[in-house]
């Protein structure tokens, strides 16, 4: 890259200055994300203001190619495969977002330890070794990790305080206590369905598996969390849903609540379980941590003041809790950049400029959010979602020291969660190893269809055989689809990392 230095006024020092020539055209970085493209127009208007800065600072501007919702992840990979757009940014993820077979295809660019420090100074210095490890296969660094943000997305149930109270249990700490709950709920409020489940929520397998062992997943391989190891014994290879009593076990509980009537005999006929939370006519929800608190407490607090609501995470049981991944969130540079340097820079002003920060993050202030007297963010007077929201979802790059903490969130409730949480949270073993790239993908398909027809019947026990019979029969379909060529080829790579 040309680097002489033009002249430029008012620029703010960013540590990159001279490597860029402000006499030249501006340079337009691409960012890709995840997430359907607005259509209000205000994106637009923060966009400028974000662009003002980058060409301020940098000669630069930043442009936003969205991939939607529908169907996302295969548009994802098409995109980053084909190389028909010019796409320099890329967001992505080891656990969700195919990061590891991107980085196989060619698609993300390797970067050395000298272009990091060079254009992208501030973030390669708040970055660790052993993190840039996570980052790296065969000795190079592929991906910038969201290594600054601390986020729980951990999933469990959402139930009724003043309801359980009742039934004579103080809290729900067990599975045990959530059947004791669910009962007492089907047998003294016949106005309420327990849980108005409609039969595709399957998280709720791997959950409790994670709270009735050490178990820890490799989420990078099956959104069911098929294959991982026990903490303690981390280098064997393992799927509680082929081996182990478990399994079983969860099968004849998911059984006992069919019968039980938690849910409608005739799934199809779920209506929405959250309204009819918010309404009193269910008294259980399926949410992670974020939704609890950033949602539903507080949504609960104005709609039904008197009643109180509890979360019981998966892992609670034993005290099973895995970090979120550092590369949950990670940002890639394309292999095809035509301007790969000057994306590190954006990228790096992005993260740790503050008034760009806020930009690309929560928007315009005073249009998008205010920050009242206690420096917290709350939505302006006279604000419509519909008319006043943007949408850059910058998922790859957060960082607390400039995060804004929603008034509107229950924070009590959170820091007790966290409280709870850090006493046991263990790190996310498997960032550094690509397990998705060691599989055949032919039968890890094969295996995802037996799944995908059998574990959301066991999930809601609707099936004619005995739980024994069924689990059976699972995992016969699963021998003979390949799950065992399967877990051989996760243990090679674990084996050879």
């Amino acid at each position: 890259m040309s680097v002489s230095c033009g002249s430029r006024s008012g620029a703010g020092t960013t540590g990159v200055e001279e490597y860029i020539d402000f006499s030249q055209e501006p340079v337009t970085i691409t960012y890709l994300t995840i997430g359907d493209k607005p259509t209000n127009g205000q994106t637009e208007k923060v966009m400028e203001k974000i662009n003002a800065l980058l060409l301020k600072n940098l000669n630069a501007k930043l442009d936003i190619y969205y991939i939607g919702w529908d169907n996302y992840l295969a548009n994802y990979n098409k995109a980053l495969d084909n190389g028909e757009v010019d796409i320099d940014l890329v967001g992505t993820g080891a656990d969700w977002l195919d990061m590891w077979p991107n980085v196989q295809r060619g698609n993300f660019l390797a970067l050395s330890e000298d272009m990091l420090k060079k254009y992208c100074p501030q973030t390669y210095a708040n970055v660790s070794g052993a993190q840039w490890q996570a980052c790296s296969l065969d000795g190079n660094i592929y991906v910038i990790p969201e290594n600054e943000y601390n986020q729980w997305t951990n999933h469990g149930f959402i139930y009724r305080k003043d309801i359980l109270d009742e039934s004579g249990l103080s809290d729900i700490k067990t599975w045990e206590d959530l059947t004791t709950y669910l009962a007492f709920v089907r047998y003294n409020y016949p106005g309420m369905i327990p849980w108005d489940a409609d039969g595709t929520n399957t998280i709720v397998s791997l959950g409790y598996l994670t709270s009735k062992s050490d178990y820890i997943p490799i989420y990078e391989v099956t959104t069911y969390g098929l294959f991982g190891a026990y903490s303690h014994d981390k280098k064997t290879i393992v799927s509680p849903f082929y081996t182990g009593d478990d399994y079983t076990n969860y099968a004849k509980l998911m059984k006992r609540w069919d019968q039980m009537g938690v849910w409608r005999e005739d799934l199809s006929l779920a209506e929405d379980n959250d309204i009819e939370f918010y309404a009193d006519e269910s008294a259980l929800l399926q949410h992670h941590t974020q939704n609890f608190y950033t949602e539903i407490k507080p949504k609960m607090d104005v709609i039904m003041p008197n009643a109180e609501v509890g979360f019981f995470w998966f892992g609670k049981d034993t005290g099973n809790l895995i970090r979120n991944s550092i590369l949950h969130g990670a940002m890639a540079v394309h292999s095809k950049s035509k301007n790969p340097e000057r994306a590190l820079m954006v990228y790096d002003f992005l993260r740790n400029n503050e008034e760009c920060y806020r930009l690309i993050r929560y928007g315009i202030e005073g249009k998008q959010y205010s920050v009242n007297s206690k420096g917290m963010l709350e939505k302006p007077s006279g604000y419509n979602a519909d008319r006043d929201s943007m949408t850059t979802n910058f998922w790859w790059g957060r960082r607390d020291e400039y995060e804004l903490l929603d008034s509107a969130a229950s924070w009590k409730e959170y820091y007790d969660l966290v409280e709870d949480y850090e006493r046991v949270a263990v790190e996310y073993p498997w960032d550094e190893i690509p397990f998705s790239a060691a599989v055949d993908q032919q039968i890890l398909e094969d295996v995802v269809a037996v799944c995908d027809k059998y574990v959301p019947a066991i999930a809601y026990g609707k099936y004619e055989a005995e739980p024994e019979e069924e689990i059976a029969l699972f995992r016969q379909k699963l021998k003979e689809a390949g799950i065992e060529t399967l877990i051989r080829q996760l243990q090679a790579a674990l084996d050879n990392r």
